[in-house]
């Protein structure tokens, strides 16, 4: 029993001060990039590149958690985030940013998973029949809090004319947490995998979901939708710091702004259930959240100076998304063919990030800003005809 308490207590330390060091730039990101001259353009590249280096790199670095050491994995993801943050404190050279966004991505893969299922591990040792719910529950409650702590203090350092340091702080933050996970992390011994996950066995496995799922009438129309839906949204999130900042919002408010959207979106998702079947039925529901999102990316074009309000209701909107889109998606889904076909889903949206934060950063450039948001509205009235095509296929296939 002191050993679980001692585990947990490392795990939500490393959770709470991780999230709170990687959150404070976040709602200023793309203000300061545009203030060292990068255009949406050049910023737009860097979010496609740290996204391509965690499609090619997503692989090989699982494998290095799960046959070498997951706190080695842990602890290497966290010394590239402190490097990268560093980093970008002391260069406003696009070249080297574009390199230190690529190597971010590398780290990030290099967390993704291992972290997760070190933790796992720490509690399943021994007690395979555990259960972890209310550990998984704190953890993300911890992930949560230590985002929205990050958030305000940002805005806090921002108020006080601290912008470009914020990356250093950031920088050394993470090394802390690094040097923490070092002397404080306890891993058991792995037992080591025989068996190889190659590229060529991912890619046959994402070639046999992709035809499962265009044979599947339904999956493939809340599939487009939801290509289209995260497709209006990813422009939202790169749209909402420049777009409030020229309505004369002050920036120092950014990081209340989000620290309140991130407590609707914890709040909103427990009732995602309630609110299908308040709107009778997955599918439907989702074209409702659609309809409804374009509303409030309409209504923050009609009131630019108060548009942080729309903004704040349209990402509880969105909150529900996901979840609902989820529970749908995998009743969908035999069990045999599930972790490939989510895979493949989540190849779609990969895809649909890269392709809005391209069309962002040309679009911003050339037409400005309104156009970005004109179609991030039409991109989310878009996504809700699959949906709605969904709907008649149930009526005609009586699901």
């Amino acid at each position: 029993m002191q050993n679980l308490k001692r585990n947990e207590r490392f795990f939500l330390t490393v959770t709470l001060f991780s999230s709170f060091f990687t959150s404070l730039m976040a709602p200023f990101w793309v203000i300061y990039f545009n203030k060292i001259n990068l255009d949406f353009s050049q910023i737009s590249l860097l979010i496609i590149i740290n996204h391509i280096a965690v499609m090619l790199f997503e692989i090989p670095t699982g494998a290095l958690a799960d046959t070498y050491s997951r706190k080695f994995s842990v602890l290497l993801s966290l010394l590239i985030g402190s490097l990268t943050s560093i980093g970008i404190y002391f260069n406003t050279s696009f070249t080297v940013l574009l390199f230190l966004y690529f190597l971010s991505g590398v780290g990030a893969t290099l967390n993704s998973g291992a972290f997760e299922s070190w933790f796992a591990d720490s509690f399943l040792l021994g007690q395979k029949e555990m259960d972890l719910t209310k550990y998984w529950g704190r953890l993300t409650s911890f992930n949560y809090l230590g985002s929205t702590i990050g958030f305000l203090g940002g805005s806090v350092l921002v108020r006080y004319n601290i912008f470009r340091e914020i990356w250093l702080i950031e920088g050394i933050g993470i090394f802390l947490v690094f040097i923490y996970v070092f002397l404080a992390g306890k891993e058991a011994k792995l037992q080591k995998k025989t068996d190889e996950y190659s590229y060529r066995e991912y890619f046959n496995k994402i070639a046999k979901g992709t035809v499962y799922l265009f044979k599947h009438r339904i999956l493939l129309s809340i599939t487009v939708g939801s290509f289209f839906f995260f497709f209006s949204s990813g422009i939202m999130s790169m749209l909402w710091q420049p777009y409030f900042e020229r309505a004369g919002i002050p920036v120092e408010l950014f990081g209340i702004i989000l620290a309140l959207t991130m407590v609707l979106s914890i709040f909103v998702p427990r009732y995602a259930d309630r609110i299908g079947e308040r709107f009778k039925g997955a599918a439907r529901t989702l074209m409702i959240v659609s309809i409804t999102s374009a509303l409030f990316i309409f209504m923050m074009y009609a009131i630019p100076k108060y548009s942080f309000i729309p903004y704040i209701i349209y990402t509880a909107v969105y909150s529900a998304h996901t979840p609902i889109f989820m529970s749908y998606f995998n009743k969908l889904i035999p069990s045999s063919e599930r972790a490939t076909i989510i895979s493949i889903y989540s190849l779609f949206i990969s895809v649909s990030t890269i392709l809005c934060t391209y069309s962002f950063g040309v679009l911003s450039d050339k037409k400005g800003l309104y156009a970005a948001l004109f179609l991030s509205l039409i991109t989310a009235l878009i996504s809700s005809i699959p949906f709605k095509r969904a709907i008649g296929l149930e009526k005609e296939l009586c699901l």
